[in-house]
């Protein structure tokens, strides 16, 4: 059975439908609602409007609550009783951890590469880093980011370990989450991609626990940008909050008078 995606959200009316073939309807969807999901089209904390994906996908309620209970066990929706799917709202604390686990897959996919010494991993990780230096120089910032992607997917992926490969794609949904959420990104220089120059030649010159650390060093100062822009929406969240309690109390004693 064939999906066509039906755009009938406001402000979606231009956007392709895709259409997916021989896979079950509920695998077909699942990575069309996890998308929404991870690019902050549905909010923190905000339900899923089943009735109307329903009427997206042209489809019923079954594939659709088969899809929900995935995107439970991967950490992105919870399912209440008698209110439905709920998008997760992770804390500060839930994204350090999930970037004390980006930093150790990364750390050990670099180790991994430097010491297996693929020539054709090499040339595409040498390849993807020359782009990234020609893109900064040229202050193509989305051409840039995109490469950064591609830079390190493929040290993973050129760890020959399909089972670390696998997690950290999951794990990199809840990355790519918090970044689209809060609009945070590696900041952008015209020297931004020599941050990767370390981590490259580790690689390839055969320096394996040198590789890994500089993997780590990189990532633990983007994890750092991350928390302190996580933290200072905590503090201006409180202060709102104290702020509305104050202008509350102010308006219950005028009352009173």
């Amino acid at each position: 059975m064939t999906m066509t995606r039906r755009e009938d959200r406001p402000g979606n009316a231009d956007r392709p439908g895709t259409v997916v073939r021989n896979m079950p309807m509920h695998d077909q969807i699942l990575p069309h609602l996890r998308k929404d999901i991870v690019e902050n089209r549905w909010k923190s904390g905000e339900r899923l409007p089943e009735p109307q994906l329903c009427r997206e996908f042209g489809i019923s309620r079954t594939p659709l609550r088969q899809a929900l209970k995935t995107l439970e066990l991967e950490g992105l929706v919870q399912l209440i009783p008698h209110v439905g799917a709920v998008v997760t709202d992770p804390d500060a604390a839930d994204v350090g951890e999930i970037m004390e686990i980006l930093i150790g897959l990364e750390q050990l996919a670099a180790i991994r590469v430097a010491q297996s010494q693929r020539p054709e991993v090499l040339r595409e990780i040498e390849a993807i880093y020359r782009e990234m230096q020609q893109a900064a120089k040229q202050n193509a910032a989305d051409r840039y980011y995109d490469l950064n992607n591609n830079f390190h997917r493929s040290i993973v992926r050129g760890a020959g370990n399909r089972s670390l490969a696998e997690l950290h794609e999951k794990v990199m949904w809840h990355v790519h989450r918090e970044r689209y959420r809060a609009a945070v990104v590696e900041p952008f220089t015209e020297e931004s991609a020599e941050h990767h120059e370390e981590i490259v030649w580790a690689i390839l010159e055969n320096r394996a626990e040198e590789a890994g650390l500089a993997m780590r060093r990189h990532l633990e100062q983007v994890a750092e940008l991350m928390m302190e822009r996580r933290l200072k929406e905590t503090e201006l969240a409180k202060s709102s909050k104290g702020g509305k309690s104050a202008d509350r109390s102010a308006r219950l004693a005028k009352r009173q008078i």
